[in-house]
């Protein structure tokens, strides 16, 4: 039987990954939000890869973060991993506030804490840290979280570097 991996939020083809996406592209094999894996059996997939995507939930309303987790919980198979990528918000705010900055540097750091807001899809909802991350993700029953620096699996943001500091929180937890 063929493992799955997906890449949630993914802007690329990969040959061992399927991008989830909830907007139609031609390298999305999946269209559907990120919240509703319906389509994929409880323990089904290896692995799952979602940089810069969490943020876009809730964590109150409808309790959209916690119920994202629950479902990318429950589709991983046992000692399954989910590869997780979310601005940092310590740095970001770190960043934000260095005298030296000039307002066009804040602005670009105030749209990678809010998100781009481009579209309805491109706006954040919520922050963290790595412990109220790691929080959120024992609660939905994951048994490990352990920050990695970076991940070097596809080119995107959790590699992404302001004024030599990593921008991303990279943790990955294991069901």
């Amino acid at each position: 039987m063929t493992s799955i991996k997906l890449h949630i939020g993914g802007k690329t083809s990969h040959p061992e990954w399927q991008i989830v996406d909830i907007e139609p592209r031609p390298e999305v094999d999946y269209v559907c939000d990120a919240s509703d894996l319906s389509q994929f059996a409880d323990n089904s997939v290896s692995e799952i890869y979602a940089s810069h995507v969490l943020e876009h939930f809730h964590y109150a309303l409808g309790n959209e973060l916690l119920l994202t987790l629950l479902e990318w919980y429950r589709v991983l198979k046992p000692q399954g991993k989910l590869m997780l990528s979310v601005p940092d918000l310590r740095t970001l705010c770190w960043l934000y506030l260095n005298p030296d900055l000039d307002s066009t540097e804040r602005y670009k750091i105030m749209r990678m804490i809010f998100g781009g807001q481009i579209n309805q899809y491109d706006v954040h909802k919520v922050g963290f840290d790595f412990d109220l991350l790691a929080t959120y993700l024992s609660e939905v029953g994951f048994q490990e979280c352990q920050r990695v620096a970076e991940f070097n699996l596809f080119k995107d943001c959790s590699s992404m570097r302001v004024l030599g500091n990593l921008i991303s929180l990279n943790v990955i937890a294991t069901k």
